[in-house]
C-alpha cells in the first residue's frame, strides 16, 4: 500500500519529497517520466511509503 499526491508545482513536489524523504528511503528518485511527468517514490522514516506525481 503506498499513499499517491499529485502535486500543482514542480517547487510543491520537490519540497514535499525532500521533506518526506529525511530518515527514509528513495526507490525512486525524483525524474522526467515517459508519461510526461515528474515522479519520485520513496518510503518515509515511519515504513510509510510515498508515490509523489507532477504532472506537466
Amino acid at each position: 500500500m503506498s499513499i499517491m499526491i499529485e502535486c500543482d508545482s514542480k517547487e510543491q513536489i520537490q519540497i514535499y519529497f525532500k521533506k518526506l524523504s529525511v530518515g527514509g528511503i528513495v526507490k525512486w528518485p525524483l525524474e522526467d517520466t515517459f508519461w510526461g511527468a515528474l515522479y519520485g517514490s520513496l518510503t518515509d522514516k515511519f515504513g510509510v511509503r510515498w508515490d509523489l506525481n507532477f504532472q506537466k
